[in-house]
């Protein structure tokens, strides 16, 4: 018998702490293993528990056990240059390799990262989530709020609130997100392209943890299988290449005109799916990025209407990424939606475009 006590004092007893531990274990689990098996069965349980592994298991994760699609998923804007400039940063942490290089600092640029080159974040959504975090006797409820955050922010958190139920921002919700927070986005989606009040349907926004999240949600549904093929304006941003390696799909690339400020032509396009539909590809959505990413452009509302009415066309699902809605800076530019194009052109009404 093993005495097991809490005290100060070692047990007296032949036996170790943890041998006695070990003993109590083995005992409760005997007797589960009876309860639940039968003595045979239980007695076999001990054993193999009693038996070492003779030799090594082979590991299952492994770089040479993991999936060939992950190995040959290439994410640029992580990738080797910026590999190097972490292993550039550390020798410049070191007094011995801060000699090497001309320079103290590096500034990575290979992602969208205002806050890190020393852009002021935007104060009122900032407000506003300091409110919904805040427990309601210190924030929205608290006799000082007024001397501390602006009216709207308050209004707002309010708002809010309410839509979470009184949850506050830590509880799960729908699948979809907050049912009243996607009718906000429909209600903009309206006004934004000029569209008939309540014909933008609830039912068929859902929000997500960032864009990256719904383009690889989006993708995963679309590549059924390995003969698959989605369009990729030349340049992109590589997540749809990387995440169409990934599903083991086609990328079939559509150059940009660089001598047109990157601009779209029509005959590329015909081009491009042409070739890979004589390679037997199955082709079944198009990515449009616009405002383009890394490039800039902007394209004109005619444009498209062209590519929206070449995905009407083709039966081509069109992933429409328009991240970058308000970052539009050359005099003249102004962003048009592949939505309000799809809808003035009657492709919506007439349920002849899948668009996304």
């Amino acid at each position: 018998m093993c005495l097991i006590k809490s005290s100060d004092h070692a047990p007296r007893s032949s036996r170790s702490w943890k041998q006695c531990h070990t003993a109590l274990v083995s005992t409760i689990m005997l007797s589960l293993s009876r309860l639940a098996l039968g003595s045979t069965a239980a007695s076999a349980v001990v054993d193999v528990m009693a038996t070492p592994m003779s030799t090594p298991r082979r590991k299952q994760l492994t770089i040479d056990t993991i999936s060939d699609n992950l190995k040959k998923m290439d994410y640029a804007v992580r990738g080797k240059i910026a590999i190097e400039a972490d292993r550039i940063a550390d020798e410049l942490s070191s007094k011995e390799g801060s000699s090497k290089h001309p320079f103290d600092h590096i500034i990575y640029t290979n992602i969208g990262n205002p806050h890190a080159v020393q852009q002021k974040a935007i104060t009122w959504p900032r407000q506003v989530m300091a409110l919904l975090q805040l427990p309601d006797a210190l924030g929205i409820d608290h006799p000082k709020v007024s001397e501390l955050f602006p009216e709207d922010a308050i209004k707002r958190a309010r708002e809010m609130k309410k839509a979470l139920g009184g949850h506050g921002i830590g509880a799960y919700t729908h699948s979809k997100g907050v049912r009243e927070f996607r009718q906000d986005v429909a209600n903009f989606i309206e006004n934004r392209d000029h569209a008939e009040k309540g014909s933008v349907d609830v039912e068929s926004i859902f929000l997500t943890a960032g864009a990256s999240e719904a383009i690889t949600m989006l993708m995963s549904a679309l590549i059924k299988d390995s003969n698959c093929g989605v369009m990729l304006p030349i340049p992109q941003y590589p997540l749809y290449s990387a995440t169409l390696d990934l599903l083991g799909g086609h990328k079939v690339g559509y150059n940009l005109d660089e001598k047109s400020n990157w601009g779209l032509n029509m005959e590329e396009l015909e081009r491009s799916l042409a070739e890979a539909k004589a390679k037997g590809i199955n082709m079944v959505g198009l990515v449009l990025i616009n405002p383009g990413n890394p490039t800039g452009q902007v394209l004109s509302g005619d444009e498209v209407k062209d590519i929206v009415t070449f995905c009407a066309k083709n039966n081509l699902v069109l992933l429409s990424d328009e991240v970058y809605q308000e970052n539009v800076y050359r005099e003249g530019d102004k962003f048009f939606s592949s939505r309000r194009a799809a809808d003035e052109l009657g492709l919506i009404k007439n349920d002849a475009i899948q668009l996304c």
